[in-house]
């Protein structure tokens, strides 16, 4: 793949792939760093719950298109640069740094589609009847996922810069 129509394209799945990245990754920073501990030092936990509600709503959007992004430039340039099969090859440091990759994305999916699907109605269900120590409970929950996804994510960062720097 030399001919310049080829490199076009894949510099375009290889932005699509990092914009993806970013975009999910730096998402989880500003919830996690910014917004969670403002929510909770400006707002009363049964506000908090229905604003995190709210802004999770949104923030599913970005982080579902992301995934889906992910997955299908992920797949292309996989597909590349090689056979799928390579990434479970032992003794390759590369296949070896990118298979503990994507074992960590494939748990920040999980984390992600729980903390949507199961962990936030539950929260503001709980909210809606007003404080209690069940709220306060599931909120803690939340910033404690919160925080585990963002150091999965860092994690998934620097293992994509060691993939980079033993693949150059």
């Amino acid at each position: 793949m030399t001919d310049v129509s080829s490199l076009v394209i894949l510099s375009i799945i290889n932005w699509m792939h990092l914009f993806a990245t970013v975009t999910w990754i730096g998402g989880m920073t500003t919830n996690t760093l910014i917004l969670l501990p403002s929510m909770r030092e400006a707002l009363e936990p049964a506000i908090a719950g229905r604003f995190l509600g709210a802004v999770m709503k949104r923030f599913r959007l970005l982080v579902y298109g992301s995934i889906i992004l992910l997955f299908f430039s992920g797949a292309v340039v996989t597909g590349i640069h090689g056979n799928y099969l390579e990434l479970l090859r032992t003794g390759d440091s590369w296949a070896e740094v990118i298979l503990i990759k994507h074992v960590l994305v494939a748990t920040l999916v999980v984390l992600a589609v729980y903390a949507f699907k199961v962990l936030a109605p539950k929260v503001a269900k709980v909210a809606a009847r007003g404080p209690s120590p069940e709220l306060v409970g599931l909120q803690k929950l939340q910033l404690r996922l919160a925080t585990s996804g963002l150091v999965i994510g860092l994690i998934i960062l620097l293992l994509a810069a060691i993939a980079t720097t033993i693949q150059a």
